[in-house]
């Protein structure tokens, strides 16, 4: 075999290699979007189920509507807009409305398009321009509220982390509450792929990397029983963010019960923050 044919078969292998690695990353993707964007259909249960009234939210997507719940107290009364997490809807935030209501803080929560009532695809793309929209709704909604502060939960945190750069207008605060590192690490920890073809998967939702574009004040809540993120993925979070920031850790807490079985232990550091505009000591 001469140089040039030998040449020839070596580009033709690394074609062919770069092929099967952007098929396997691309089939990876699907995937996770397919087995880690999960939703479930709306339940019964609204604020009003908990004492509390709420007004119904359309939010115009083009050829479909998204679907929401928003309670208000008054129109100076702070705002916490809540970007879910998956396998979840609507009507699994009613209690926690409920509650913030309660403690005198206004609430907005939307399903992204593929959830609950929401038309649309459950796409990563499609998902980053629903963040976009519901924030710049629930500021139409809230135009006096004193505060606005972002919320994420769970797979919402990488979510709303990786877009709060194009929030407009500026939150003043952001809150991540069972949160995760990244879309890799959480595909894992979900059991959505096995750990060996992580690094297959884009880098989509890196929220330790993400987190340096935030220059908002950062609530860090995490319980130490979280089954499915440990502690580790939100530690990394907090070290990688800018001041000012604090780390709230509760304890005896599974993934859900922050809005399966949610209290005012839970949520004391949210609504402090919510109420006052100031972060909580943190306990690490």
């Amino acid at each position: 075999m001469n140089r040039t044919v030998r040449l020839r078969t070596v580009v033709i292998l690394l074609a062919l290699l770069v092929g099967v690695t952007l098929a396997a990353r691309q089939i990876a993707y699907r995937m996770v979007e397919r087995n880690g964007l999960l939703t479930r259909p709306v339940g019964p249960e609204t604020p009003a189920t908990y004492g509390v009234p709420y007004s119904r939210v359309i939010i115009p997507r083009g050829s479909y509507k998204l679907d929401g719940v928003m309670t208000k107290l008054s129109d100076r009364a702070p705002l916490v807009v809540i970007f879910h997490g998956s396998a979840e809807s609507v009507s699994y935030w009613a209690n926690v409305q409920a509650l913030l209501y309660k403690a005198g803080i206004s609430s907005y929560v939307f399903d992204y398009s593929g959830f609950g009532n929401s038309g649309g695809e459950r796409t990563a793309k499609v998902i980053a321009e629903d963040v976009r929209q519901a924030w710049r709704d629930a500021a139409i909604q809230f135009p006096y509220a004193q505060r606005r502060i972002a919320l994420a939960y769970s797979l919402g945190s990488g979510f709303l982390v990786s877009e709060f750069p194009s929030l407009s207008p500026e939150p003043q605060g952001l809150a991540l509450v069972a949160s995760y590192s990244s879309a890799r690490e959480a595909a894992v920890a979900f059991g959505t792929i096995p750990a060996w073809a992580a690094p297959i998967l884009p880098d989509l939702w890196n929220t330790v990397e993400n987190i340096s574009a935030v220059r908002t004040p950062l609530l860090i809540v995490h319980s130490e029983q979280d089954q499915i993120f440990p502690l580790s993925m939100p530690r990394r979070i907090y070290s990688a963010a800018n001041d000012p920031k604090a780390f709230v850790r509760v304890h005896g807490y599974r993934h859900e019960d922050g809005h399966l079985h949610p209290d005012g232990t839970y949520w004391a550091g949210v609504m402090t923050f919510a109420q006052t505009g100031r972060l909580p000591q943190s306990s690490f």
